[in-house]
């Protein structure tokens, strides 16, 4: 298993990059990753770029579920592709006081232009398990997430004012670019 601390660099070429943290909601924890430098284009399916310098990673890592889920923005803010990784657990590292969670190697992407579903590192998880670096119980429990028909359903609330901040961030430019300033935010 792969304790992956989401403030640590696991992002391929990626080797700086602005991060927020939301760890105060109930459910779930949320960052929001603007890269800076990125090293090498992280190209995917149909060379899509999924990595680039002033791209986007948005990161939602339920508390009680068995998945975490990142979503990859170009530069322009438009979703390029879904990566949920299938993990054990979740949590706040004690050292660091940052999320983390277990990873059970196996990944499913949805690639957002063609809608293609991909299960990905099959080989990894068949040899950690062979390796006994997870345990059958934790085998199993990736196998039947992967046989499940219906992947994750991710509901974010935007009741909290600091999430519907960051989503209006990305989505609009004046705001990122400090040419729009959002001096409050409240809910009827």
């Amino acid at each position: 298993m792969k304790r992956k601390i989401i403030t640590n660099t696991y992002l391929r070429e990626a080797t700086k990059y602005q991060i927020k943290l939301f760890l105060d909601e109930k459910d779930y924890y949320v960052s929001v990753k603007k890269l800076i430098d990125v090293t090498d284009k992280f190209i995917i399916s149909n060379n899509i770029v999924a990595m680039d310098n002033g791209y986007y990673i948005l990161e939602i890592i339920p508390k009680k579920e068995n998945y975490a889920l990142r979503v990859f923005f170009n530069d322009k803010k438009e979703i390029i592709e879904y990566y949920f990784d299938i993990i054990k657990g979740s949590g706040l590292d004690e050292v660091y006081n940052v999320p983390y969670f277990d990873d059970l190697y196996l990944d499913i992407t949805i690639l957002n232009s063609t809608k293609e579903i991909k299960i990905i590192d099959e080989e990894e998880l068949v040899t950690a398990y062979r390796n006994h670096d997870i345990s059958s119980d934790d085998y199993h429990l990736v196998l039947n997430v992967k046989e499940t028909t219906r992947l994750p359903q991710v509901i974010v609330s935007h009741a909290h004012a600091e999430i519907v901040r960051e989503l209006f961030e990305l989505e609009v430019p004046e705001i990122e670019d400090n040419i729009v300033e959002i001096k409050s935010i409240s809910r009827e």
